[in-house]
């Protein structure tokens, strides 16, 4: 049993060893206080040149992160474009996005529209219309592979906490812990009936 238990733990780990949460607090050779500054390749993520980190907390851009000081800046208007550093296939797992220029947690009328959008290959896979005013929204995962995440919300937004998961393999699909968990349990369920049989 306790073999069994082990083995359902290391697979459930092992499914989302791969997944990188994003919080632009550590980003190598950037997140200076008071500062701001282009993207580099992130936890193995490229992001295109319209794309800056920022320090929105203790800063004079004090408009606040989802989490901790620093978060991402559509700093050139129009939409910015995230891709794996090797090519390979990730998945979107979700993010939190506000309109830049309004003071932290300050809500309002969404006045900031646009849209996000997965695509695999060139072709779109998924897509979200969105609408943003001063306080963080969560946009929630996307089922499918893809190997281009577009953050189109409008010119001049706000991005952080972004969840997103490297695919290391072949597009197999990887078990559901619930799945997982029905597996062991039926295990040890026919451990139970040989034990007293």
């Amino acid at each position: 049993m306790k073999k069994i238990m082990f083995l359902l733990t290391l697979l459930m780990l092992t499914s989302q060893a791969n997944a990188a949460l994003l919080t632009f607090d550590d980003i190598p050779g950037g997140s200076k206080q008071n500062s701001v500054g282009g993207m580099p390749v992130y936890n193995g993520f490229v992001f295109s040149s319209t794309l800056n980190w920022i320090d929105v907390e203790s800063s004079n851009w004090n408009h606040g992160a989802y989490s901790n000081d620093f978060a991402l800046l559509n700093n050139y208007h129009g939409i910015g474009i995230i891709t794996e550093e090797s090519g390979a296939y990730f998945t979107f797992d979700g993010l939190w996005a506000k309109k830049w220029g309004t003071s932290k947690n300050s809500g309002g009328t969404d006045s900031l529209f646009g849209t996000l959008q997965g695509y695999k290959d060139g072709v779109l896979a998924w897509s979200i219309n969105t609408s943003l005013n001063g306080s963080y929204k969560y946009f929630g995962a996307q089922s499918g592979l893809i190997d281009e995440l577009r953050l189109g919300f409008g010119n001049n937004f706000l991005v952080d906490n972004l969840a997103l998961n490297h695919n290391t393999s072949t597009p197999v699909p990887e078990p559901a812990p619930l799945a997982l968990l029905a597996l062991g349990l039926a295990g040890l369920g026919l451990m139970r009936r040989r034990k007293s049989a």
